[in-house]
């Protein structure tokens, strides 16, 4: 998986249960062992099956092209069920111009 610096990415992840079973869901993108940013149940779509998780321009200028990207998913339902994703490492490619459009 990969995706432009300085534009708009959209990430769609299926969670072990129906989303709706959990009274919380954290998604957190992280490069060089810093949280870059956290998206918590109210940043991000629920679905049926699924969470959409949305970055906009000024948020994936924050990345550095050429180094991993890495993307986790943590849920919680309660104290013995609060499931943890892979975590998934994707490419940061560059822009040409990473002006912020509008």
């Amino acid at each position: 998986m990969a995706f432009r610096r300085a534009c708009s990415y959209t990430a769609t992840i299926q969670t072990p249960e129906a989303p709706s079973n959990y009274s919380a869901i954290l998604v957190t993108f992280a490069q060089d062992g810093t949280n870059i940013i956290e998206k918590d149940e109210t940043e991000i779509t629920i679905g049926d099956v699924n969470i959409v998780v949305q970055l906009d321009q000024t948020e994936t200028k924050q990345f550095v092209c050429g180094k991993k990207l890495f993307l986790q998913v943590r849920c919680y339902k309660s104290q013995y069920e609060a499931p943890g994703s892979a975590i998934w490492a994707l490419d940061v490619c560059p822009v040409l111009n990473d002006e912020v459009l509008t």
